[in-house]
C-alpha cells in the first residue's frame, strides 16, 4: 500500500488505564473547557472532574486522545513540573521531533480513525481551512452545545464536528444529526479531494497506513 505518511504519531499502550493516565494533563491543557491554556496539578484537575462528573471516571470516559505538538510546548518548559513517570516518558519520544506533528492513541479502530482525521486537520493547514470554510455554511449551535456538554473548548469544535462526521457520532451529536448529515457529504468530498479516499470504516486501514505507528513505555 503506497499511501503517504504524515507527521501523525500514534501511540500504542497496553490498556486503557496507561493510555488515559498518560495523555490526561496534556489533553486537558489542550481542550478542556476549564483547563485550556492553563497550568494546573494533577490534584486540582481530578477535583474538578470528580466534581462534575459524580465522581472521577476519566480513565472510562475517553477512548481518544489527540494532541498538536504546540500542546506540549509548556510542558518541555518545565511550567507542568513535577511531571509523572508516564509524562516524561511521553515527552521524551517528542523531544527531537520538529514541528509540526501529532500525537494520537485510540482504543479501538473508530477512535484511531477519529484521531488521525484530527491530526491531518493539524498537520495538513490547507485541509483544515477547507473543513472552517465548509462550516462555516452550517448551523452547528446543537452541535456546539452538545460538544461544550461533554467537555471540549469552543478552540476545538470545528476540529471534532468534522471526525464526528467522517467517522462516527457519538449519541450527544444526534440531535444534530439531520444538519450533520448534510454536512458530511460536503465533508467527505473535501477529505477525499486532499487525500484521495474517503475515511469509512472500509478504508480505516489506509488511514492507518498515512500514520507513524509507536509502542508507549515508560
Amino acid at each position: 500500500m503506497n499511501q503517504a505518511k504524515y507527521p501523525i504519531f500514534l501511540l500504542s499502550f497496553p490498556n486503557e488505564y496507561l493510555m488515559a493516565a498518560t495523555f490526561m494533563r496534556f489533553q486537558e491543557h489542550y481542550e478542556s473547557p476549564e483547563f485550556r491554556g492553563r497550568v494546573f496539578d494533577l490534584e486540582t484537575f481530578m477535583d474538578w472532574y470528580a466534581g462534575e462528573h459524580d465522581g472521577f471516571t476519566y480513565f472510562e470516559d475517553w477512548g481518544g486522545f489527540n494532541l498538536p505538538d504546540a500542546a506540549l510546548r509548556p510542558f518541555f518548559e518545565g511550567r507542568f513540573d513535577p511531571l509523572t513517570r508516564k509524562e516524561t516518558a511521553l515527552l521524551d519520544l517528542f523531544r527531537r521531533v520538529p514541528p509540526p506533528y501529532y500525537v494520537i492513541a485510540g482504543e479501538n479502530d473508530e477512535n484511531v480513525a477519529h484521531e488521525i482525521v484530527h491530526g491531518l486537520f493539524y498537520v495538513v493547514p490547507e485541509y483544515g481551512r477547507a473543513v472552517r470554510e465548509c462550516l462555516k455554511r452550517y448551523e452547528l449551535s446543537k452541535a456546539w452545545r452538545a460538544l461544550e456538554e461533554i467537555g471540549y473548548s469552543s478552540a476545538v469544535f470545528d476540529d471534532e464536528v468534522n471526525a464526528y462526521c467522517l467517522t462516527g457520532l457519538y449519541d450527544g451529536l444526534k440531535a444534530a444529526k439531520r444538519t450533520l448529515k448534510a454536512a458530511r457529504r460536503e465533508l467527505a468530498k473535501i477529505f477525499e479531494s486532499f487525500f484521495g479516499f474517503e475515511p469509512r470504516p472500509k478504508n480505516w486501514p489506509k488511514l492507518l497506513a498515512m500514520v507513524h505507528q509507536v509502542k508507549f513505555k515508560y
